[in-house]
C-alpha cells in the first residue's frame, strides 16, 4: 500500500510525541532483552511475533516523532519506504511486509513455521531492528 493511500484510509495526523516514542523504544528494547532470554528453538511462532511486535513498536516509535498514528501494519511498512527510503532496502522492506504476513497467519490462523525459519533469517532481522532503534535513538 502506497503512504498516500494510508493517509487517506488508515493513518491519522496527531500532535507530535516524542515521549511516547521514547517509551515505545524502551518498550521494543525490553522485547528484544526479554526474547534474548529464551530458548531459539522452542516454539518459533512465539518468537517470531515478538520479534515482530519489537519491530513494530518502533516503527510506531517514528510515528509519534512525525505526528501521526496508524491504524494498520501495513502502513507502518509504507511509512518506513515512504520516509526513511535510504535506511532500509528494498528487500528489507518485502521481508518486513512477508513478516507482517507471517504474524498475521500465525496469530489469527495457527499457521506453523519451518523450525530452522530463524536460523535462516535471524540476520536479517537484526539488521532490520538494529537500524530501526539507530533511527529511533537519533530522532528522539
Amino acid at each position: 500500500m502506497k503512504w498516500e493511500d494510508c493517509l487517506e484510509y488508515k493513518v491519522k495526523k496527531v500532535k507530535e510525541n516524542p515521549e511516547q516514542a521514547k517509551a515505545l523504544l524502551q518498550l521494543a528494547k525490553r522485547r528484544l532483552e526479554s526474547i534474548e532470554k529464551r530458548r531459539k528453538d522452542e516454539f518459533p511462532q512465539l518468537l517470531i511475533e515478538s520479534y515482530y511486535e519489537a519491530i513494530k513498536e518502533l516503527i510506531s516509535a517514528l510515528l509519534a516523532i512525525h505526528g501521526y498514528k496508524s491504524y494498520s501494519h501495513e502502513c507502518l511498512i509504507s511509512f518506513i519506504d515512504e520516509f526513511y527510503p535510504t535506511s532500509l532496502d528494498n528487500f528489507q522492506i518485502h521481508f518486513l511486509d512477508s513478516m507482517r504476513k507471517l504474524r498475521s497467519d500465525i496469530q489469527y490462523r495457527g499457521r506453523n513455521i519451518a523450525d530452522d525459519y530463524l536460523a535462516r533469517n535471524n540476520k536479517t532481522i537484526n539488521e532490520i531492528i538494529k537500524k530501526l532503534i539507530e533511527i529511533v535513538e537519533k530522532e528522539v
